[in-house]
């Protein structure tokens, strides 16, 4: 009686152990919002996920789409049209296991560039074109929601390239987290 009760037990908490494993951790955290200024330099479209299932922290990526468009006259009556097109990409890190937490990251902004100069009798005199990279640390705050909901970011992202050093740049962000 004694062995057959332990082998029903045995077995019993072998299909419990099996189907523990068998079963699929959670949904990839996700997050699409909408930001000014921060990493896309003017305003950017961006989707976000943690590269681990079913967890609110640790480690993820960016990647967005944004711009930043402006035209006016120079001191000398010239009129300039420039108008910029970046790709914000990211790896970042979350710190934080419920709906705030603390957001750091490393990422690299490929620019193009588009401008345009032309004098008073509407005569083109330059008209340049390129790309360009940005580099920028990311450091800041983020309220997420625990399934699906709304997101806010708050970031200070220095800005680093051939120029130099930028530590006056921040980002906000507001958009929609799901898993």
């Amino acid at each position: 009686m004694k062995k057959l009760f332990f082998t029903v037990l045995f077995i019993a908490a072998l299909h419990f152990q099996v189907r523990a494993q068998s079963e699929t951790p959670g949904r990839y955290n996700k997050a699409i919002f909408v930001e000014a200024l921060g990493n896309g330099i003017g305003i950017s479209a961006n989707y976000d996920m943690r590269i681990k299932r079913g967890v609110q922290d640790g480690f993820g990526f960016r990647a967005g789409i944004g711009g930043l468009s402006a035209n006016g006259t120079d001191t000398d009556g010239r009129s300039v049209d420039a108008s910029i097109i970046t790709f914000p990409l990211a790896v970042n890190y979350l710190i934080g296991e419920r709906r705030s937490a603390f957001e750091a990251g490393l990422g690299i902004t490929p620019i193009y560039a588009n401008a345009d100069v032309y004098d008073t009798n509407n005569t083109g005199i330059t008209d340049a074109k390129g790309w360009g990279t940005s580099g920028f640390i990311n450091l800041g705050y983020r309220f997420q929601p625990l399934k699906n909901g709304f997101v806010f970011r708050f970031d200070w992202t220095p800005a680093f390239n051939s120029t130099g050093f930028s530590p006056a740049w921040f980002g906000i962000s507001a958009g929609i987290g799901f898993k």
